[in-house]
């Protein structure tokens, strides 16, 4: 009996124990379970707030980026400064370049022409002898825009008059005219004694001659003339300026320098050598070699120091070097390849008086002013007819015959003396 509680005892014992140990089991597989659902749930969490803060974090980028697009299109610009360049250096040529395009491209072709002329006062407005500027002058320039004038002994009165003419005159002008004072005016007794003229002291070297040019050059200038047909550049045992090539040389271009430092244009003449045209044909028989030892020589000077801006050439012939008896005035051979090409001048080439015999015999008005140009004369000086010689030339170019631009050359040169002092006050400032 008592075994048999012993083994009920060991039995309910047992029963307990497993008991005991599923009890612990399930209340193990419960923690587990527990555990694994809050790892699960923390995890999960982590998941989706690593989720939340990613997308929070995007969201904050978008609107950072959008609201730096926006102050960027808000803001100014600052550009970063390009380094100062050098302001550009405007030569003389630049500038005369500028102004001379400027004028020719305002220019009609009627001014154009009528530009490459010089003519009297009388021709310019029909009146018997010109002692004033008034209406007729005022109503003459506006048809005719002429480049220069010439006066001879009878306009001038007394200085005061031709001054108050000249004065007036060029007011009147369109464009920057030439108030010139003939080479024989400047002979004449009348004239001198009126304008005062002749130098103190006589002409033996290139001191004098260029004392004398400053002389007279101030008095054309105090009475308005800013252009002379003078030196008279002659090599002849009675020549104003010597009787050798070597001396005439070198007193031309000191007296041609003494003029344009007094503001006058001078005009040497006449090359390549006088003679008497007024009445009819001058052929000079001689050949090129002479004149390039005696005439070319005495010019030289006066080219290359640039102390003349003109020449005036000859209404006589030279067969011997331009083949044919055609007025050096022209003649492209005689202008073209011996003034231009030989000598190299390049200034303003001016016809002789085309109303002299050597013309007038065998040229019309219009004949002579369109060979001339098409010789490579720069200006027309006292045609026979003015009206016919400009129609003439106009119609030349109308046509085609002569082209605009050939005259658009002329008119370069031209300008180039007479907005010389515009470009130097220009030059000054800057």
């Amino acid at each position: 009996m008592a075994r048999l509680d012993e083994q009920d005892f060991d039995e309910k014992r047992l029963s307990r124990h497993q008991r005991r140990k599923q009890g612990e089991l399930f209340a193990y597989i419960i923690l587990m379970v527990f555990l694994l659902l809050v790892a699960g749930g923390i995890g999960t969490g982590v998941y989706f707030l690593r989720g939340y803060l990613k997308g929070q974090a995007i969201e904050q980028e978008a609107a950072q980026a959008e609201a730096s697009a926006a102050m960027e299109e808000s803001a100014p610009v600052i550009e970063t400064p390009e380094e100062a360049s050098e302001p550009q250096e405007y030569t003389e040529e630049d500038l005369f370049k500028e102004i001379t395009d400027t004028v020719l491209g305002e220019m009609s072709i009627e001014d154009k022409v009528a530009g490459l002329f010089i003519v009297t006062p009388e021709q310019l407005t029909g009146v018997e002898t010109a002692v004033k500027a008034g209406s007729g002058t005022q109503d003459a320039l506006s048809n005719y825009a002429v480049g220069g004038i010439l006066y001879a002994p009878k306009n001038i009165k007394s200085t005061d008059q031709i001054k108050e003419m000249l004065d007036e005159t060029t007011s009147m002008s369109k464009y920057p005219i030439f108030t010139i004072l003939s080479e024989q005016s400047a002979s004449n007794d009348a004239v001198k004694e009126t304008l005062t003229l002749t130098p103190e002291e006589e002409i033996t070297d290139s001191v004098s001659a260029h004392s004398a040019g400053l002389f007279v050059g101030s008095q054309l200038f105090k009475y308005s003339f800013n252009f002379a047909i003078a030196p008279s550049v002659e090599v002849t045992e009675d020549g104003q300026l010597g009787q050798e090539p070597s001396q005439v040389k070198e007193n031309a271009a000191a007296y041609a320098l003494g003029l344009k430092e007094s503001g006058i244009t001078s005009c040497g003449a006449v090359f390549p050598g006088r003679a008497d045209t007024a009445s009819g044909m001058a052929a000079i028989d001689v050949s090129k070699d002479d004149l390039v030892l005696s005439q070319y020589e005495s010019f030289k000077e006066g080219i290359t120091s640039g102390s003349m801006g003109a020449i005036m050439v000859t209404n006589a012939s030279f067969p011997q070097v331009a083949g044919d008896n055609t007025p050096a005035s022209l003649s492209s051979v005689m202008i073209g390849e011996e003034l231009r090409g030989t000598l190299g001048f390049e200034g303003v080439v001016i016809t002789a008086p085309l109303n002299e015999g050597a013309i007038t015999e065998y040229y019309t008005s219009a004949e002579a002013a369109v060979a001339a140009i098409n010789a490579g004369a720069d200006m027309i000086c006292v045609p026979e007819n003015f009206d016919e010689s400009y129609q003439g030339l106009l119609e030349a170019v109308q046509s085609g015959s002569i082209s605009e631009e050939r005259i658009n050359e002329s008119l370069r040169r031209i300008y180039r003396i007479k907005y010389a002092d515009r470009i130097d006050q220009i030059s000054a400032s800057n």
